[in-house]
């Protein structure tokens, strides 16, 4: 895996981001920070803007730019899961509770519970370390389209990709500096221009403060997507280095890391019609493809994925109803699945609600007929949709049996994955001469994660995970993309995956610790067969040769060719609009989008206020007290009798959350709300689910995004958390 990676951070990603026929509106789009000059900024200035471009960013002296972090995963900078803010220059970073509630997760355990109690440290050697935790801090972004495309012309034009590809992997290695930093290069608007981005990751992540669930998550599943909200969504890390403020690995002689710039925070609040800057990292939109490409995503895989969420969202649910010890295993997965959920519900309903599809297909008759007005178009452009439309059948079939893959086959249950950790030692055992010394580092190194993988192992609902989800599998998939295990299982079986699911379990050493130990321990030529003939290794090495021999190779094949295509259309759009501004896709990178704090009307009869209070949540309590979710801490609650609020509250009420139409997505969680100014007033942490079609095309009236008010942060940070220590060392306005 560590060598897919590095060679992941080589590979130029062919980023296809669509551009409107009309063009994009001012609160609309997001936008490259270092791209904000000319007519965007003027936009921004007139909706209220006050500060200028190179404040948002610079590469010459510290601004916002240099606050905005992302969170990922080790190794793996350029696919971050959410975003973060410094708000002190000692390293101390503010993002959402619910992006760390797996590391809370990890570490806690039945005498230390902190998803039920939250985490408070009471100074700084109380920190906790989160490994695998990754801060990624942007270096800058340089425009490198004259380095690749130089004399690119002169090339045949079936080699231009590879030629590209090679001065791209030259330039990335380049503005690594020796690994100083990490790099990488996309191409935007239909390969006419290509950025690089360059890193700097810190890995020594550690856990500051996070509220307790009851605060963190409140409304829990019910309120996802919803409105109104009174989650005080949030949690303080901290980044450390080494002593010369360079990212080390964890050391108990590292030091907080000494940042170049931290956000100021305004407990001024906010009104309606304030202006409003979401800054952060963005995972993707699709806001342009085609009407045909549309369509078979939504309802197609779209609907596959929910229903596939669905069906894991039951088994999880009735196991926690049953056993009160797996709500700390299992409560952040199905948070995050019924996020998934909700979010493909929202999407389906919302595309469908929006008529977008034939909305689409006007601007395509648009195009097709601005193609056809002149023969040099017609020669370029006439034929362009129908060649489109003709691959992306084909590509249809690939991207629909690979939802079934990834989200059933491959991560169905976590007894796949973890059958799949077993290749490498299997391959040494495989060769003509085993290399001794290579093979017990192997084992040395699987004996953790196996005693990992069974402290978060419960036998019953993954055997219920994995055969209710192979029926599904079985069911949904042409027999094709069946591996000759499957075909075997099927034989034997027929449609009874729980009788096939209970033989497999019983008969596999993977489900139990001790004999998968004794494995270990003992491995050798002779014992080899004993994981070589393991039902559940069989299945799960079955299906990931499918998946590469069958799907990722064809697939990749038919995704580059609808590339090809996709940016001879981009090319075309924007010649057909040249007096438009183009803001690309969201593809994890850094972006700014604008708009103001705003309730909407989202359905008929339906009207929301733009801010919402803690009064909601003791209400919502009171009318729910045998719902966990609604849960409000004994110690909120005497808080908010006796109205102790400090100066935090408005009016003598106490704001929880607020709305804005500031265009975000998926990625955008953490991200920093900033006011006109440039000064942090909340956290983006969801949106509403009537808007969640603006992943497809942004609708001004439903697109609402909600943000926890920084106020309600630094409330619960100076009345009701130990962490007060943090409070000195954050600039408050």
């Amino acid at each position: 895996m560590n060598t897919i990676k590095k060679q992941t951070k080589i590979l130029l990603l062919i980023f296809i981001s669509l551009i409107t026929i009309t063009g994009a509106k001012a609160d609309e789009g997001f936008w490259l920070p270092q791209l904000l000059k000319g007519e965007k900024y003027k936009d921004m200035k007139k909706a209220g803007l006050k500060i200028s471009p190179e404040e948002i960013y610079s590469v010459n002296k510290a601004c916002l730019k240099d606050a905005i972090i992302s969170l990922s995963y080790d190794e793996s900078a350029f696919s971050p899961f959410a975003s973060a803010s410094f708000v002190s220059t000692n390293g101390l970073v503010i993002t959402n509770f619910h992006c760390v509630l797996s590391y809370l997760e990890r570490i806690s355990n039945v005498n230390r519970n902190f998803i039920k109690y939250g985490y408070w440290s009471t100074k700084q050697e109380e920190e906790t370390p989160l490994f695998n935790l990754q801060a990624n801090q942007l270096v800058r972004m340089v425009d490198v389209t004259e380095q690749l495309t130089t004399g690119i012309d002169t090339i045949a034009p079936t080699k231009r990709t590879a030629e590209i590809n090679k001065r791209t992997a030259k330039l990335v290695k380049e503005l690594s500096e020796h690994n100083r930093y990490e790099a990488k290069v996309y191409a935007m608007f239909g390969n006419t221009q290509y950025i690089a981005a360059i890193v700097k990751s810190f890995s020594d992540v550690r856990l500051v403060a996070a509220p307790p669930i009851a605060i963190g998550k409140f409304g829990g599943d019910d309120d996802n997507w919803r409105w109104p909200r009174q989650t005080g969504d949030f949690a303080l890390l901290r980044v450390y280095t080494n002593k010369n403020n360079e990212p080390a690995k964890y050391s108990k002689e590292n030091i907080p890391y000494k940042a170049p710039y931290a956000l100021s925070i305004s407990s001024k609040g906010v009104k309606e019609g304030d202006f409003t800057m979401v800054y952060g990292f963005p995972a993707q939109t699709r806001q342009y493809i085609p009407s045909f490409s549309l369509e078979k995503i939504i309802f197609n895989d779209t609907k596959a994925k929910a229903e596939i969420a669905e069906a894991k969202l039951r088994i999880y649910r009735e196991a926690i109803s049953k056993n009160d010890t797996l709500k700390i295993r299992y409560t952040p997965r199905v948070s995050s699945i019924e996020n998934v959920y909700l979010k493909y519900k929202g999407q389906i309903d919302g595309v469908r609600e929006t008529q977008l599809i034939q909305t689409k297909q006007k601007q395509e008759e648009a195009f097709q007929q601005w193609a056809e007005s002149s023969p040099e178009r017609k020669a370029k452009y006439g034929y362009l949709l129908q060649n489109m439309k003709s691959v992306y059948e084909h590509l249809t079939e690939y991207n629909y049996v690979d939802v079934y893959f990834t989200d059933v086959a491959l991560s169905g249950s976590s007894i796949i994955p973890f059958a799949g950790k077993f290749e490498k030692l299997m391959a040494m055992y495989r060769r003509k001469k085993v290399n001794q010394k290579a093979a017990e580092g192997e084992v040395k190194r699987l004996l953790p994660l196996a005693d990992d993988f069974f402290n978060n192992w419960d036998n019953e609902t993954e055997r219920k995970l994995f055969g209710n989800l192979l029926g599904y599998f079985k069911k949904n998939v042409p027999t094709k993309f069946f591996s000759s295990e499957l075909d075997s299982v099927v034989k034997k079986y027929g449609d009874n995956m729980e009788l096939y699911s209970q033989d497999a379990f019983s008969k596999s050493i993977l489900t139990n610790k001790d004999s998968l130990v004794s494995f270990l321990k003992n491995i050798s030529i002779a014992n080899i067969d004993k994981m070589a003939n393991d039902p559940l290794y069989k299945i799960s090495l079955g299906f990931y040769f499918i998946e590469t021999e069958k799907i990722i190779r064809e697939k990749g094949f038919l995704q580059e060719k609808n590339g090809e295509l996709f940016s001879q259309y981009l090319q075309g759009i924007y010649e057909m609009n040249k007096n438009k501004t183009f803001a690309p896709d969201a593809n994890k990178t850094l972006r700014v989008s604008y708009g103001k704090v705003a309730g909407c009307k989202p359905e008929d009869g339906l009207s929301y206020n733009y801010f919402a209070t803690l009064d909601g949540a003791i209400s919502k309590y009171l009318q729910n007290q045998n719902n966990p979710d609604y849960y409000v801490p004994v110690k909120l609650k005497k808080l908010y009798d006796n109205k102790d609020f400090g100066k935090y509250a408005e009016n003598g009420v106490m704001h929880t959350c607020f709305m804005t139409n500031t265009h975000t997505t998926s990625g955008n969680s953490g991200s920093a709300v900033l006011n006109a100014k440039g000064e942090l007033i909340g956290l983006n942490f969801d949106r509403i689910w009537q808007g969640l079609a603006s992943d497809f095309s942004y609708s001004p009236d439903k697109a609402r995004s909600i943000a926890v008010d920084i106020r309600y942060v630094l409330f619960l940070l100076e009345k009701y958390s130990p962490s007060t220590y943090v409070l000195k060392e954050m600039n408050i306005k």
